[in-house]
């Protein structure tokens, strides 16, 4: 019983510290604020509630992008949403439309190589790190990463030469 108080009280710290970037992470999915604050509940308690599950303390960070993860696509699954729209300001901030570009941009990847793309460049994640937490061998997050790129690459390209701009 102990160990298990031990690890409720590890995992919620790791929650509490991290729930901005976990909020981040959601909403790279979701696209909505209220939807990505939900999505982060969801997975604090997903994660409190099946707090046996995780075996040490040294997986606990990948344990909780993993289940705020899945939480995001069963959100998306369940919501069906594919349609994006533009991030909510709030008011008196200056719009930045690179930031919608740049959402938009993602949007063109398959959830697998959004998934890497967005740990590794907007969580700084290590590729072993991304593996660990999508449950993939390196090498194959490797090749989502470069496949991804090439495809936001290509599009950038393809826009540039058409003179178009989100």
């Amino acid at each position: 019983m102990n160990r298990k108080r031990d690890m409720e009280e590890l995992v919620s710290r790791h929650i509490v510290e991290q729930t901005e970037r976990l909020y981040r992470l959601a909403y790279s999915y979701v696209k909505n604020e209220q939807d990505a604050m939900d999505i982060v509940q969801d997975a604090a308690y997903k994660l409190l509630k099946h707090i046996d599950r995780i075996d040490s303390p040294e997986h606990i960070d990948t344990w909780v992008y993993r289940v705020t993860i899945n939480t995001a696509l069963d959100f998306l699954r369940k919501h069906k949403r594919t349609q994006i729209g533009l991030p909510e300001q709030e008011q008196g901030l200056p719009d930045d439309y690179s930031r919608i570009y740049v959402v938009e941009l993602l949007q063109t990847l398959d959830e697998k190589s959004r998934a890497v793309v967005v740990l590794r460049f907007f969580e700084d994640r290590t590729l072993q790190q991304i593996a660990d937490i999508l449950q993939e061998s390196l090498s194959t997050v490797k090749y989502r990463l470069y496949k991804g790129l090439g495809q936001l690459k290509q599009q950038i390209e393809q826009e540039d030469r058409h003179g178009s701009c989100l």
